[in-house]
């Protein structure tokens, strides 16, 4: 294991932009010829994970921040900017991405359930901001105001929602972890917090005048 920051200081500067840390580790196997050594890697969220070849995708593929779990050593991590202040600021995917370019592998984290799309040239994908993973070089991104009244106050969508448009192939999860936590963070009762039940003594399941019997409180 060798930590460093992977081109120095400007390019740790970038990775940083995208969602990664400064410094990067790569991992070397020097043992025997033949056998391969193995490294046990997890995600700082319940998610699935993709491995994908870059080369099968015209050498880049542009991915919402934080989305890279690891890469190989021939893969270059840049930022990519959104193309219009609507779709940083609507999105759901903030105004940088991530653009992962050169040859080799990415394995590639997602919330959820994990969804692969081909869209054809000119087919438009409409999905609820925030839900997009990544997407081949090629397709357009874009934001969209939801139309009609009733369908922003009931739709449950919002007000926008985001755009794809092919030629290209699109990742998208089911359960973007922003999502989630916000979701958990409106069930929490504010004021009183979480009540836990806690035994007491003298408060056994035999209730009074038992008799000492022998019930524990579970």
């Amino acid at each position: 294991m060798n930590t460093t920051t992977g081109g120095g200081v400007s390019a740790g500067f970038q990775r940083m932009l995208t969602g990664q840390n400064v410094f990067i580790s790569d991992y070397t196997y020097d043992g025997s010829s033949g056998i391969y050594g193995y490294v046990a890697l997890g995600t700082d969220f319940p998610s699935k994970i993709v491995r994908l070849n870059l080369e099968e995708y015209g050498g880049k593929i542009i991915c919402q921040k934080g989305a890279l779990l690891c890469a190989s050593h021939t893969v270059d991590i840049t930022v990519e900017f959104t193309k219009k202040f609507s779709t940083g600021f609507f999105g759901g995917e903030g105004f940088v991405l991530q653009g992962l370019t050169g040859t080799g592998d990415v394995m590639v984290k997602a919330g959820g359930t994990l969804i692969r799309k081909d869209l054809k040239e000119g087919e438009v994908l409409r999905v609820s901001s925030g839900c997009l993973v990544g997407f081949q070089e090629g397709i357009s991104f874009d934001v969209e105001m939801v139309s009609g009244f009733k369908n922003v106050v009931f739709g449950g969508e919002g007000l926008f929602m985001t755009s794809l448009t092919g030629p290209g192939v699109v990742w998208l999860q089911g359960q973007p972890p922003s999502r989630m936590i916000s979701e958990i963070a409106r069930r929490v009762p504010s004021g009183g917090g979480i009540g836990l039940a806690v035994p007491l003594p003298g408060m056994g399941e035999g209730g009074e005048g038992d008799g000492g019997g022998d019930s524990t409180p579970t």
